[in-house]
């Protein structure tokens, strides 16, 4: 074959196509593409490169032989060909298989030099002996000869996968580990080193996966060992930093990447065998523990924030804080020297809302009330926040009902992140949750509103759709939840009746919410009525004449106490018990202060 290669490499092929004989149609080229680029790896020497070409049919018998010509782009044509082949089949193929030494060779006997890089173009000639026929396609191909290289090598781990895995953004000291076999030099090639490439994976209309364009990645990192070793170590901090200074910047949404490695001897670069998926949480805690805190200075009842998507690196939350008591945020519900446990206070060098890792002061409470306490984690700041000191802090609802006008109503704390709220409403009132009273959002220390994206509750950007009551016109009942950080939910219901049901009433069928008496309303939340109950049964509160309409259960442990008020909560829960003696009582369920009591 490389006889062959050698010895027509400077005759001129006749490609007249006038027919003097048989005829023969035309073919086109299939492989490899147009603009190819080849480099010739000397550590895989028997690697074949596949040329082909769909068949010239002849017209009557005399099927055709062909060859392979190419000659330099530089000259433009093939009238003059450098290099021509048989194909393989001594000719009869519509394809030619060359090693990459074959090739490497064919360049050397032409004077081409260790190492560079030729342009050719390339095409396929038919000829059945009375007529030759050149493909209608001329194709490019850049070939490098060998000189430096590396063996092929694949990736190890993480195994390709689009489900996230959750890290902490902050942690130094826990880490991601990439790694994939070795790559070998090539004889007298330079040592290998690594780098190993990220990329946004991203998906077309159709939801499949665009190709990547590894010569310009999101970002490259030099494995271990100043790039020697077959490992990259990246700690949660620098992984997260990196994606971050790359666009990936609400830490909550998955990151989905892919990755390789390219390993690199002197002038050659060996891409890995695979390219891998990858997908990323970054779950930022933070969380605010003291005195001034419901729950004190135990860490494991530390109040998490949530993070404010606008603003990455922002956290906040809604708590009620004790005056002339102190607090700092923490990163976890541990203490350092725990591993990765880092804890945040007034830097005691700079003004009061500075804060720092190193050195420094608990943060103290100047009065008690609701807060609304924002973290900057990118600007070291925090802010503390009141209605009545600024008109920001707690949470309020503006909207149709009260005419759009600012300031929003300011609605009733009920624990951390939870506020409730009775107001009338019609049909088809919109209204937004608003934590201030004015409409400037532009920093995370203004107002934050909420609204409803993609179905569900989130920090407004300016955006999101309104929310809409679409019950009975009448007493509405607004329920505010961000006791789940990473779910925000809210509640809206109809509050035009409270009905005590079950089978702890006196003359009353047991269990039916259409049967059971309705509670009057009095004003600011709170509902009274007088009953005949059994002693040692069950009672519970709904706010409908069915089942399924919002109800309140029992938290109080099961209390039978009179007299004094019991908890309840609406998520879950035991019913309430009756007084230990049969008799007629006042029951008084007051939903801003969430508790009953049985008198």
């Amino acid at each position: 074959m490389l006889s062959l290669f050698f010895a027509v490499g400077c005759q001129k092929p006749d490609f007249d196509t006038t027919v003097t004989g048989e005829a023969l149609s035309t073919f086109r080229l299939v492989a490899p593409s147009n603009n190819l680029t080849l480099a010739l790896n000397p550590t895989t020497p028997n690697d074949s490169v596949i040329i082909r070409w769909t068949p010239s049919k002849p017209g009557v018998n005399t099927a055709p032989r062909y060859k392979w010509v190419a000659g330099l782009k530089l000259v433009g044509n093939l009238s003059n060909p450098l290099l021509e082949l048989e194909s393989d089949s001594s000719g009869k193929a519509t394809r030619l298989t060359l090693t990459q030494k074959q090739i490497d060779d064919a360049l050397a006997s032409k004077g081409i030099s260790v190492g560079a890089k030729t342009d050719f173009i390339w095409s396929v000639v038919a000829d059945n002996g009375t007529t030759k026929v050149q493909s209608e396609d001329v194709f490019t191909i850049s070939i490098s000869r060998m000189k430096d290289g590396s063996s092929p090598f694949v990736l190890l781990g993480p195994s390709s996968s689009l489900t996230p895995l959750t890290i902490n953004p902050t942690s130094t000291s826990e880490s991601v580990k990439f790694n994939w076999t070795r790559s070998r030099p090539a004889a007298g090639s330079p040592a290998v080193t690594y780098r190993v490439l990220f990329a946004r994976r991203q998906v077309d209309a159709n939801g499949m996966e665009m190709p990547i364009d590894w010569s310009s990645p999101l970002f490259t990192v030099f494995s271990d060992n100043n790039g020697t070793d077959s490992l990259l170590t990246l700690s949660y901090k620098r992984f997260s930093d990196s994606l971050s200074a790359n666009g990936f910047t609400s830490l909550p949404t998955p990151a989905e990447i892919k990755w390789t490695v390219v390993a690199t001897s002197g002038t050659w670069s060996q891409r890995a065998e695979y390219v891998n998926n990858f997908s990323v949480v970054r779950e930022v805690k933070v969380y605010i523990v003291g005195s001034a805190t419901p729950g004190g200075w135990d860490i494991l009842r530390s109040t998490r924030l949530i993070e404010d998507p606008r603003f990455p690196g922002t956290y906040f939350t809604y708590i009620y804080l004790i005056g002339s008591n102190e607090f700092k945020f923490v990163n976890g519900q541990a203490w350092p020297p725990a591993a990765g446990a880092i804890d945040w206070g007034q830097d005691r060098n700079l003004p009061a809302g500075n804060f720092t890792d190193q050195d420094e002061m608990n943060i103290q409470v100047p009065s008690t009330g609701v807060y609304r306490v924002t973290f900057d984690l990118s600007a070291k700041k925090f802010y503390l926040q009141t209605a009545t000191s600024n008109g920001i802090g707690g949470m309020g609802m503006i909207g149709n009902f009260q005419g759009w006008s600012q300031p929003a109503v300011k609605m009733i704390y009920l624990g951390v992140n939870r506020f409730i709220y009775l107001t009338n409403m019609n049909n088809n009132d919109e209204f937004k949750f608003h934590d201030g009273n004015d409409w400037n959002n532009s920093t995370n220390i203004l107002h934050r509103w909420y609204g409803i994206d993609n179905g569900r509750m989130a920090v407004d950007p300016g955006f999101y759709s309104t929310f809409k009551y679409t019950g009975p016109s009448g007493l509405v009942r607004s329920i505010w939840d961000g006791s789940n950080t990473l779910d925000l939910q809210y509640q809206l219901n109809s509050a035009a009746q409270m009905r005590v049901v079950g089978d702890g009433i006196q003359g009353v069928s047991p269990w039916d919410p259409g049967g059971s008496p309705q509670m009057n309303y009095i004003g600011n939340g709170v509902w009274t009525i007088t009953l005949n109950l059994i002693a040692g049964k069950d009672i519970k509160f709904v706010a409908g004449n069915a089942w399924g309409a919002f109800d309140y259960e029992d938290n109080s442990n099961g209390s039978v106490s009179v007299g004094s008020p019991r908890s309840i909560k609406w998520d879950g829960g035991s019913n309430f018990k009756t007084p230990i003696t049969s008799g007629t009582y006042t029951i008084t369920l007051n939903e801003y202060a969430q508790t009953v009591r049985i008198d």
